[in-house]
């Protein structure tokens, strides 16, 4: 995936990268004599509240490993290996969450769709990483939290205030200083755009001027959801709304209301 990004050095000339696991001193193992010092303890507080910032951050490419390879088997690894799904495990379920906030689809790969044997270039694999949608909508911090409830964790006890904390930040941050969204082609219908609703009725994103929502599958409902969002003051500083929807009444009603440009 990395050379396959890199077959574009006009769009990306060289990268950098973060591997959690490998990149953070992980938890002590004392019973195996593994041990952390002072300093790698401290470079682990510093780089797990960068976390959220680097997941979320709308410039960095996030590569999620949602599969086991072909021939590698959950059931064939060591035991004591953590075989749970991708999406039921705590923090692998808190990046893709953190990558689903405002990024554009093409930064948030599933390189668990990548096909056995392909030769891969940049297209190819980003064409291929996206299929099927790509993402869920943005999850509202108490949303977020509620979910963290059913993942797990190997240090669960330790692990679900922080990693609440640094969602909430991460969500914050993000959609506080948004101007624009791109959320076109994830393949979104009217529950999808009810969540998006919701986030912005929450009073996120109080500086988006323009919101893409085109090439999706939004219908009557989802648009309503939206008008009832717009109509009660979220997206204060909305000037363009791109839905491929422009015809539905309450939409159209309430962009001509605020002077929102419907597309």
């Amino acid at each position: 995936a990395l050379k396959a990004l890199l077959s574009r050095p006009d769009l990306i000339p060289r990268l950098g990268v973060f591997w959690d696991f490998g990149s953070l001193h992980q938890h002590p193992d004392p019973a195996n004599g593994v041990m952390r010092t002072e300093e790698q303890n401290a470079l682990f507080k510093q780089g797990l509240g960068c976390l959220g910032t680097l997941y979320s951050h709308p410039h960095t490419t996030v590569l999620r490993l949602t599969s086991f390879p072909d021939g590698h088997k959950a059931e064939d690894q060591p035991e004591g290996t953590n075989v749970a799904k991708y999406l039921d495990r705590g923090w692998c379920a808190t990046e893709n969450a953190w990558a689903s906030l405002t990024k554009r689809r093409e930064l948030s790969l599933d390189l668990g769709l990548m096909r056995d044997g392909e030769e891969y270039d940049f297209l190819s694999l980003i064409f291929d990483c996206i299929q099927h949608g790509g993402r869920r909508p943005p999850l509202l911090p108490s949303q977020f939290a509620a979910e963290l409830e059913t993942k797990s964790f190997t240090n669960g006890k330790d692990d679900k205030p922080l990693v609440k904390r640094l969602y909430e930040a991460a969500f914050e941050e993000q959609f506080g200083k948004a101007t624009e969204l791109h959320y076109n082609d994830l393949g979104w219908g009217d529950a999808e755009a009810a969540q998006l609703a919701e986030v912005l009725a929450s009073g996120a994103a109080p500086r988006l001027e323009t919101l893409y929502l085109n090439r999706n599958k939004i219908g009557d409902e989802g648009c309503k959801a939206l008008a009832a969002a717009l109509k009660e003051g979220a997206a204060p500083s909305l000037k363009t709304l791109n839905v491929g929807n422009e015809k539905q009444p309450e939409l159209m009603a309430v962009c001509e209301e605020r002077g929102i440009d419907l597309e």
